[in-house]
């Protein structure tokens, strides 16, 4: 009898004396920024606020891990799209909405144990907050190379680095797929092609392009195009005239509008005069750039989407097994965890854009 009861004890006793597991979060945690600064925290943030303009870029990397909704408790608001936050979290109305020029006081009240900006905002926002002892932590998630580099960082703040190896996975596949189909295209062979920003200010009508360094010029050079548009200067979006875009005249035009419908904005082009003298207007090779909640063109996390489409629109010859409708609903269902139903009910209707 007594060996049998030192048998059934024996685990137990083990467990009571097995030594207590180490923990996988190091104490203080170590995070490199964007800005290459060492931010220490005491522990993994469990308020974390996200804050300036165009926060939904930052937001939406930040809910690619599903510690994200749970951890963030206050958010700029965004003037761009639908609101995206109801559809991917159940609690989003729980979060608090700062202004975008909300500023360090506002900011403070949130009681945020992590604050959460965009590096350009370091000197203007950052450093008012980290004068209140709040730690502030830069990211930038302009390119492809600093979404791989920021992602692991953020998988660091919340915890779950595994989960941000997967989502890099995910977009190398896709950026290797797309890269490797137009890699032996001679530069004199690939199109020029045109990105256009339309906007409606005062009720007129204004065409804009973007920087050499970001993304969208990126997506066209990755996708096997060459921007036409690489002679303008300019450290943001840059207005430029009709007339500048028919000297141009790219073999094709892809048209962005953050909040309207794109494909009304490429009949308003096509019906313009001037416009119709283009080689892209008279060949049909000017497209609507796609948008659910926010646009597909962006440093968001949708700019994998992006690169698909362009590159399938740039080279159709190429890219005739893409089927963007279906990585539209593998990209939501593998990296924000929805099911196809709310994929189909409260996404796919947001759809705009030259799509089948």
């Amino acid at each position: 009898m007594k060996r049998t009861v030192a048998i059934l004890f024996a685990p137990l006793l083990l467990i009571a004396c097995a030594p207590e597991r180490p923990s996988l979060t190091p104490s203080p945690l170590q995070v490199t920024d964007v800005l290459g600064r060492e931010v220490t925290l005491t522990a993994l943030p469990q308020r974390i606020v996200v804050a300036g303009k165009a926060t939904f870029m930052t937001v939406d990397a930040l809910y690619l891990f599903p510690e994200g909704p749970q951890r963030l408790a206050a958010v700029g608001a965004t003037a761009q799209g639908a609101d995206f936050l109801p559809i991917v979290d159940p609690d989003a109305a729980s979060k608090a909405t700062l202004g975008a020029e909300a500023g360090p006081e506002q900011i403070a009240a949130a009681r945020p144990d992590l604050v959460i900006l965009k590096s350009y905002l370091r000197e203007k926002l950052g450093a008012p907050i980290e004068a209140l002892g709040i730690p502030v932590f830069y990211v930038s998630l302009e390119t492809p190379e600093q979404y791989f580099t920021e992602l692991r960082a953020l998988g660091q703040l919340l915890g779950n680095p595994a989960r941000a190896e997967e989502v890099i996975t995910f977009y190398r596949e896709r950026v290797e797929r797309v890269q490797g189909r137009v890699a032996d295209i001679p530069d004199d062979q690939k199109p020029r092609v045109l990105i256009l920003q339309h906007s409606v200010k005062g009720g007129e009508t204004a065409y804009s392009v973007p920087p050499a360094a970001w993304m969208q010029t990126r997506l066209v050079q990755m996708a096997g195009g060459r921007p036409a548009w690489l002679d303008v200067q300019g450290s943001g979006w840059t207005v430029v005239t009709l007339e500048q875009i028919a000297a141009w005249d790219p073999d094709q035009v892809y048209v962005i509008d953050y909040l309207g419908d794109p494909l009304q904005a490429i009949e308003k082009l096509r019906a313009d005069p001037v416009a119709q003298n283009l080689k892209a207007v008279r060949s049909s090779q000017v497209f609507a750039f796609p948008k659910d909640t926010y646009s597909w063109d962006q440093p968001d996390t949708r700019w994998i989407l992006g690169l698909q489409w362009i590159a399938s629109h740039i080279h159709p010859d190429r890219f005739v097994d893409l089927d963007i409708l279906q990585e539209f609903t593998t990209f939501y269902r593998t990296l924000y965890r929805l099911d196809n139903a709310t994929i189909e009910s409260q996404l796919r209707p947001l759809l705009k854009g030259s799509l089948p």
